[in-house]
């Protein structure tokens, strides 16, 4: 996703000027498609809420490791190609509890994977894998892997791209994580996408359920990233107040059963509340996140709602007007204290700006779309073909035109 486009232009003795014209949310339509995930209750909030892994369409997080030579084959071994079979162990965090055995036969498009951690890779069907990519590099999708976290033993699945530089020195793995642990509820004539995602590609090894994500149900495919809390993503709260109710939010693992479960548990709580006074246009929802522990989730439109009494970091703001969507661009903290009657400006209008910077004879211009908020925002969808225009009047005339430049 683009942040913004830069251009240059040469300037001496201009002064400049220029008519700036705001940018309104273009009005339209847009459905996204359905896909077929728990439904919860329509007419009261659940206490219970179970969430099951869920393929999304971007990545959530991507490390690449190298991967350690062998000193020599494993107890025992699959029928093999006679050159370009690397042995290596692929091991999550410091704890070797969570490593494993793998044997990547680079001919046969084959990965063999140790799932159940015996040195026979003879004996695990589910941990043989194909892939349809090229020789020397080759993606292996859905790639299950029990990992041990606090929680327990946890499925994780994940895409790994291995990579070899025609010795059997140097193999390099790519992960991604693609998966949420997610549910759509019904609250109020209103669906949500309630879900959690797990930080497994950390240097400090696996965690179960780290993240929380709550987001209106017709925005569910924007992409979200971990540890990037702009848009929606938060670690996991233990107070939770949404939909004008508050409640104590835990979690818990069921591997049990066929499909793996993560249960949510809503228990009801009472704390004081006051007034928050929202203004503002476009607004889809927002994320706050409260030093006593609640993370607030707002609704648009605009107008007067009632939070716990705390002091506030704005997390993310999302914009929506008919098919056009923004989101609040800047990672730096928005603190508002919200102990008694508060005023929150969030959204739009979106306006264009420009910044002037000076490099000795150069002058860059570059664009910003900020909002009603003084914060920057970005378009989720930007034509790069149609590029911003600008204009450079002096004295009232006309004297320099261009466009911005993606950068």
């Amino acid at each position: 996703m683009t942040t913004g486009c830069t251009t240059s232009a040469r300037l001496e003795t201009l002064m400049l000027g220029w008519i700036l014209v705001a940018l309104a949310l273009s009005l339209g339509t847009a459905r996204a498609a359905e896909v077929a995930v728990p439904v919860g209750s329509s007419s009261e909030f659940p206490r219970e809420v179970a969430l099951r892994p869920e393929a999304v369409p971007y990545e959530l997080e991507r490390v690449a490791w190298p991967l350690n030579q062998t000193n020599g084959p494993f107890l025992k071994e699959p029928e093999l190609s006679q050159r370009h079979v690397f042995r290596r162990v692929l091991q999550f965090g410091e704890d070797t509890n969570n490593a494993f055995a793998l044997i990547w036969d680079q001919p046969k498009h084959k990965l063999y994977v140790d799932l159940n951690r015996n040195l026979d890779l003879t004996d695990d069907p589910a941990g043989v894998f194909s892939s349809t990519n090229s020789y020397k590099s080759q993606l292996f999708a859905n790639v299950t892997l029990p990992l041990k976290t606090a929680m327990g033993l946890h499925p994780a699945t994940l895409d790994l791209r291995l990579s070899a530089d025609g010795t059997a020195s140097w193999v390099q793995v790519q992960l991604t994580a693609r998966t949420l642990w997610q549910a759509k509820v019904a609250l109020e004539g209103e669906a949500w996408q309630v879900a959690v995602a797990d930080k497994l590609l950390s240097s400090e090894g696996p965690a179960a359920a780290k993240f929380l994500l709550l987001r209106p149900w017709e925005v569910r495919t924007n992409r979200v990233w971990l540890d990037y809390p702009v848009c929606g993503m938060v670690p996991f709260p233990d107070q939770l107040f949404w939909l004008g109710r508050a409640f104590h939010l835990e979690r818990r693992f069921e591997t049990n059963g066929q499909t793996p479960v993560c249960k949510l548990e809503l228990t009801p709580q009472q704390p004081p509340l006051t007034e928050l006074k929202l203004s503002g246009e476009f607004l889809c929802y927002a994320l706050l996140q409260a030093t006593n522990g609640y993370t607030v989730v707002l609704r648009g439109p605009a107008g007067t709602v009632k939070v716990p009494q705390g002091v506030y970091t704005v997390s993310a703001v999302w914009l929506k007007q008919g098919s056009t969507e923004a989101f609040r661009l800047s990672r730096e903290p928005w603190v508002v204290e919200v102990t008694g009657a508060t005023n929150l400006v969030l959204g739009g209008p979106l306006t264009n700006w420009v910044t002037l910077e000076r490099y000795g004879r150069r002058l860059v211009m570059g664009r910003l779309l900020k909002g009603a908020d003084g914060e920057p925002y970005s378009l989720t969808q930007q034509d790069r073909e149609k590029p911003p225009e600008f204009t450079v009047y002096h004295g009232g005339k006309k004297v320099l035109a261009g466009k911005f430049r993606y950068g």
